[in-house]
């Protein structure tokens, strides 16, 4: 019986992982790539899914570094370029997607290596919703996708 319910316990675990909600504003599929030894910068995926009215994203918060910032990825005559980005719009009903090669969530003079299998805590900032704590799934270095 206690093995049934440890199970119970891990399967939903696994399948919150990444996931957390305040209010309107949800976090889904949060994860994070592995670093390489000596790194002093990591990266963070997720998506904001907002059922109430709009909303800004304000800031990010990290314990495992010295500062999480917003970056926007765009590509201009070949080159590609990251630029910080000091909040984000979220509309009533919308959706807000930090992913690979867009929008990103960049944590700036990393702590300890982010390692594969382990998990990192987060705090999205918002005007209207306040802070919403979450954990991003950390995947291995070469991960392009959840």
């Amino acid at each position: 019986m206690l093995a049934a319910w440890l199970l119970a316990a891990w399967l939903l675990a696994a399948a919150t992982a990444g996931a957390a909600s305040f209010g309107s504003i949800r976090v889904v599929g949060a994860w994070s790539r592995s670093t390489a030894p000596g790194a002093s910068v990591g990266v963070v995926y997720f998506e904001v899914i907002n059922a109430g009215p709009a909303d800004t994203l304000l800031a990010i918060e990290c314990p495992a570094a010295e500062r999480a910032e917003m970056h926007a990825t765009a590509r201009a005559d070949g080159i590609v370029k990251m630029r910080p980005v000091a909040s984000v719009d979220i509309p009533a009903g919308g959706r807000l997607s930090f992913q690979p090669g867009g929008l990103h969530a960049m944590l700036i003079g990393i702590k300890q290596p982010l390692m594969e299998g382990g998990r990192l805590p987060l705090t999205l900032v918002f005007r209207r919703a306040g802070k919403l704590r979450f954990e991003a799934a950390i995947q291995g270095l070469g991960t392009t996708a959840e």
